[in-house]
C-alpha cells in the first residue's frame, strides 16, 4: 500500500526447443516484461559469447498477412453506413455484446498456411470491387471537371468540338478578373494582331468578378499571351476532348455523376455483403495474427548460441514463484534461472518498471494518476489519497444533488454498458459515479437541489432551507463556513503531501530538502496552532524554528516561499467559488423561469420552462467540467508538487490481449 509493486528481474537461459512453448504460455498468462538485450550483447563483455538472436523464419509471413488482413478491414469498415448520433451515443450505453471464438494453438507456419487461404479468398472478391471503385473514382474526377469547364463558359453559344487545336491555331479558353480585362487585351495586341477575342458573360466567384474568354491565336504567339494571362490571374479551363455545345455537355456531365454515384452505392453495397459473411472470421485470424506477430518478433530482443536461447524479464515479486514454476515445468528443468533484486542504479536511473497495485476501491484512480505521470520507483503511490480526495473535491465544487444524480447514473450506465469491453471507461464509469454520489451527499447537506427549486416551487419559500441542510454549512446562508471548511480540508490535503515528501526525502537523505520544504511548513503551521492553544511566547519559538529550518534547507531567499505556500492552501478557496457559482446559476434559472412564466402572456410558460432546461443543462455541464478539472489541478498542482517525481515506464508486460479469440483448453 502507497508504494509500487516491488520488482525482480530473471535472468533466463534455455534450450532451443523449449523456447517458443515457454513464450507461447507467458505469453498468454502476461506475468513478466521482456527486456530487450540486444545493444547489450553486442556492447557488454558480460555476453561474450552470445549472439543476439534471429528472428523467427515465418515472422516476416506473420507480418505481411498481419498487414494485408488489416487492409482488407479497413475497406471493410470504410463501407459501413455511417451511424447516427442517436447510434454513437448508444453503443456507449449498450455496446455490442462481443462473442469470442475458441481457437486451438497451433504452429505459426500453420497459423500462416490457414490465415493466407482465407485472406485470399476474400481478397479475390473483394479486389475487382475496390479496383472498380478507383475507376469510379477517376472518371468523377473527369465528369467533374467537364461539368466545371461546360458550366464556366455556358454563356458560349459554340460547339466545343470546334474549340480544338490546329496546326496553325490555337485554343485559350478560361476565365480573368473582369478588373484586369482591359489590360489583358491591351498587352495581347502587344504582343500580336493576329488574335481573336471572344468575351462571355461576367460571372461572380466569392468576391471576384470574372469574365469567360475564348482566345484564337497563331500558333507561334500561344505563349507569349499565355504569359500575359498568367500574370493577370487568367485560370485556364481545358476544353481538350469535349464536343457538344455547353448545356450537352452539363446534362451528360451530370447524367454521367449520377450513374457513377449509383455504381458506386453499388459497389459499397457488394462490400458490405462480403463484410456480412467475413468480417468476424477475418477479426479472429487478424488477432491470431497479431498475437503470433508479437511471439515471434520478440526472439530479436533475446540473446543466443547455438544450442540455447537467453532473455531477461522484469516480474512482479509476487508472480516470480508462479513464473519459475511454468517454466520448469515446459522445460522439464532445462533451464538456468538467475532471480534478482534492482539494483540501486537502476532504481535511481528509473530502468525499474512500475506497476502500480491498489485496493479495489482506488484501482479506477490509476487511470488520473498516470495522466499526469506513472510515479517514480522508489515514489509513494498517491493513488489511495487521490481515491479518497478527488471525489469529495468534485462534490464539494458541483454541491447539487440534482446534478449528482444525473452524473451518478450516467456513471452506472456507462459502467454497465462500454464499461463490460473498456477497461479505461470501467475506470472512468467508477470515478464518475463516485463523483455523482459524493455531489448527491454534500448537496443534500449543503442546500443545492437544482439551486433553490425545492424552496422556490415546492415549498413556497424560496429562502427557505432544504429538509436535509446542516445549518452551520448552508452554502447560501453561511459561505464563509464554507471556505473555513474548504480550507481546513485544504490542509489535510497538504499536510498528507508534506508527510509522504518527509519519508520520502528521508529514504533518499534528502535533508535540506526535507527541512525547506515540508518539515518547515508543519512546523510552522504547528506555531499557529501553539498561538490559538497557548499564546504568543510558545507561538514565537515554534515560528522561529520552523524559519530556520526553511532558511537552512532553502537559503535567506528560502523565506519567500512562504507566499508560495500561502497561495497553495488560498487555492482551496475555489472549493467555495465553484460551490457558490453552481448555486448561484441555478437559482437564476429557477428565477428566469418563474419571471417568464408569469410575465408574458400567453406563451409565458412555455418560453419559462425552455429557459429553466436549457439553463440547468448548461449549468450541470458547464460546472462538471470546471468541477473536474479544478479538483484535478489540486491533486496535479498542489498536492503533487509537494513530494510527487514520477518519471518511471510503467509495467507493460508481455500479454496476448485477446478479443475476439480465446484459446482452447
Amino acid at each position: 500500500m502507497f508504494r509500487p509493486a516491488r520488482m525482480q528481474k530473471l535472468s533466463i537461459v534455455t534450450l532451443n526447443q523449449y523456447t517458443k512453448p515457454v513464450i507461447d504460455v507467458l505469453h498468454e498468462r502476461g506475468v513478466i516484461q521482456i527486456d530487450d538485450i540486444s545493444e547489450d550483447i553486442q556492447d557488454n563483455e558480460e555476453y561474450t559469447g552470445l549472439d543476439v538472436s534471429k528472428q523467427d523464419p515465418v515472422a516476416s509471413r506473420i507480418a505481411s498477412l498481419s498487414m494485408k488482413c488489416n487492409s482488407i478491414l479497413d475497406t471493410l469498415k470504410s463501407a459501413e453506413q455511417s451511424k447516427s448520433a442517436a447510434d454513437v451515443i448508444k453503443g456507449f450505453f449498450s455496446p455490442k455484446k462481443i462473442i469470442s471464438k475458441e481457437v486451438e494453438s497451433i504452429p505459426s507456419d500453420e497459423l500462416a498456411d490457414k490465415a493466407e487461404e482465407y485472406i485470399n479468398k476474400v481478397d479475390a472478391v473483394l479486389s475487382p470491387i475496390e479496383s472498380r471503385i478507383n475507376e469510379i473514382g477517376t472518371e468523377e474526377s473527369k465528369y467533374k471537371d467537364s461539368l466545371n469547364v461546360a458550366t464556366q463558359l455556358s454563356s458560349f453559344d459554340i460547339d466545343f468540338a470546334y474549340l480544338q487545336d490546329t496546326k496553325h491555331t490555337r485554343i485559350i479558353s478560361g476565365k480573368l478578373p473582369s478588373e484586369h480585362l482591359s489590360e489583358a487585351k491591351s498587352q495581347i495586341e502587344e504582343v500580336t494582331e493576329r488574335v481573336d477575342i471572344f468575351e462571355g458573360s461576367t460571372n461572380s466567384d466569392s468576391e471576384v468578378t470574372y469574365t469567360p474568354l475564348i482566345i484564337v491565336c497563331a500558333t507561334e504567339f500561344e505563349e507569349d499571351i499565355s504569359g500575359v494571362l498568367r500574370r493577370l490571374e487568367f485560370e485556364k479551363l481545358d476544353v481538350t476532348g469535349l464536343s457538344g455545345k455547353s448545356d450537352e455537355i452539363i446534362e451528360a456531365s451530370k447524367s454521367k455523376l449520377d450513374d457513377c454515384k449509383d455504381e458506386r452505392k453499388q459497389c459499397l453495397k457488394d462490400i458490405r455483403e462480403v463484410g456480412q459473411r467475413s468480417k468476424e472470421n477475418l477479426l479472429v485470424i487478424n488477432e491470431q495474427l497479431e498475437l503470433e506477430k508479437e511471439r515471434t518478433e520478440i526472439y530479436t530482443h533475446f540473446g543466443e548460441t547455438k544450442s540455447t536461447k537467453m532473455f531477461k524479464a522484469w516480474v512482479v515479486k509476487d508472480d516470480v514463484e508462479e513464473t519459475l514454476s511454468i517454466i520448469d515445468e515446459i522445460t522439464d528443468g532445462n533451464s538456468i534461472i538467475e532471480v534478482d533484486d534492482p539494483t540501486d542504479e537502476e532504481i535511481d536511473e528509473n530502468k525499474v518498471p512500475v506497476k502500480l497495485r491498489n485496493p479495489g476501491f482506488a484501482k479506477p484512480y490509476e487511470l488520473l494518476i498516470k495522466m499526469y505521470a506513472t510515479p517514480n520507483y522508489k515514489d509513494i503511490d498517491p493513488t489511495i489519497i487521490m481515491a479518497l480526495f478527488f471525489p469529495f473535491f468534485f462534490g464539494f465544487c458541483l454541491t447539487d444533488a440534482a446534478y449528482g444524480i444525473v452524473i451518478a447514473i450516467v456513471g452506472f450506465l456507462l459502467y454497465r454498458g462500454i464499461g463490460k469491453t473498456s477497461k479505461t471507461f470501467k475506470s472512468f464509469s467508477v470515478i464518475l459515479t463516485q463523483m455523482g454520489l459524493w455531489t448527491i451527499l454534500l448537496g443534500l447537506i449543503t442546500g443545492g437541489f437544482m439551486g433553490d427549486f425545492i424552496p422556490r416551487f415546492i415549498l413556497g419559500d424560496a429562502n427557505a432551507p432544504l429538509p436535509t441542510v446542516i445549518p452551520d454549512i448552508n452554502a447560501f446562508a453561511h459561505p464563509e463556513h464554507i471556505l473555513v471548511l474548504a480550507i481546513l480540508i485544504g490542509l489535510i490535503h497538504l499536510n498528507i503531501a508534506f508527510v509522504f515528501g518527509i519519508i520520502d526525502n528521508y529514504k533518499r537523505h534528502n535533508i535540506k530538502e526535507l527541512c525547506g520544504g515540508q518539515l518547515s511548513w508543519i512546523v510552522i503551521e504547528l506555531s499557529i496552532v501553539a498561538y490559538l492553544v497557548a499564546g504568543l511566547i510558545p507561538f514565537a519559538v515554534i515560528f522561529i524554528i520552523g524559519l530556520g529550518l526553511l532558511i537552512y534547507g532553502s537559503g535567506p531567499m528560502g523565506a519567500m516561499d512562504i507566499f508560495g505556500y500561502l497561495g497553495d492552501v488560498l487555492s482551496y478557496s475555489r472549493l467555495l467559488a465553484l460551490c457558490l457559482s453552481t448555486g448561484g446559476i441555478g437559482m437564476t434559472a429557477n428565477l428566469l423561469g418563474q419571471l417568464l412564466a408569469t410575465m408574458v402572456p400567453y406563451v409565458g410558460i412555455i418560453i419559462g420552462i425552455l429557459v429553466f432546461i436549457g439553463v440547468h443543462l448548461f449549468n450541470i455541464a458547464f460546472q462538471s467540467l470546471g468541477s473536474f478539472i479544478h479538483a484535478l489541478r489540486l491533486h496535479f498542482v498542489e498536492f503533487f508538487g509537494n513530494f510527487y517525481a514520477g518519471e518511471s515506464e510503467e509495467f507493460k508486460p508481455f500479454k496476448a490481449e485477446r478479443t475476439y479469440t480465446k484459446v482452447k483448453k
